[in-house]
């Protein structure tokens, strides 16, 4: 980096928003351990919600949910919570949080580019985007992830052993 360049720390675009949220998604479904190779489901229902909680004064907050549903070509997946179920049925969830106040930090986290200020010679600036390698010494990040069974089985009516 030279004095005709400034690294431009501006919002997370969704794009690169996107990237973050598919590395922690990564980082819930590490954390499960039921989802090891060694295990297998005959019956299987499932929820992923995605709640966003934005800075944005016409969009403060957002959320999306799936719920799993049965169908022809995933047998064995069905609604949540399963009906019918044998006595060794589990029901588990876990919840990531994490909190950006860097843009440029989460960029080199997660080995996005980073937008860069070069001043020309004739005076002109432009933006380049500069690409660095994953940053692992920089850590996790602001990343809190729970376990949440006790609320997934209150939320589903099931109860307690």
């Amino acid at each position: 980096m030279t004095g005709r360049e400034a690294v431009v720390n501006k919002a997370l675009n969704g794009i690169e928003l996107r990237e973050i949220l598919k590395a922690d998604f990564e980082r819930l479904l590490d954390a499960e351990g039921l989802l090891s190779h060694y295990v297998a489901y005959n019956r299987i229902g499932y929820d992923l919600t995605l709640r966003l909680h934005l800075d944005n004064p016409y969009y403060p907050e957002s959320s999306v949910a799936i719920a799993s549903k049965a169908s022809e070509a995933q047998p064995g997946v069905e609604p949540a919570p399963l009906r019918d179920t044998s006595d060794e049925a589990i029901a588990s969830g876990q919840s990531l949080h994490r909190d950006i106040s860097s843009p440029n930090a989460e960029r080199l986290r997660h080995g996005l580019t980073l937008p860069v200020e070069t001043r020309q010679q004739d005076g002109t600036t432009q933006i380049e985007q500069v690409r660095y390698p994953p940053q692992p010494e920089l850590g996790p990040g602001d990343v809190t992830l729970k376990d949440t069974t006790k609320e997934t089985r209150e939320a589903w009516k099931i109860p307690a052993r």
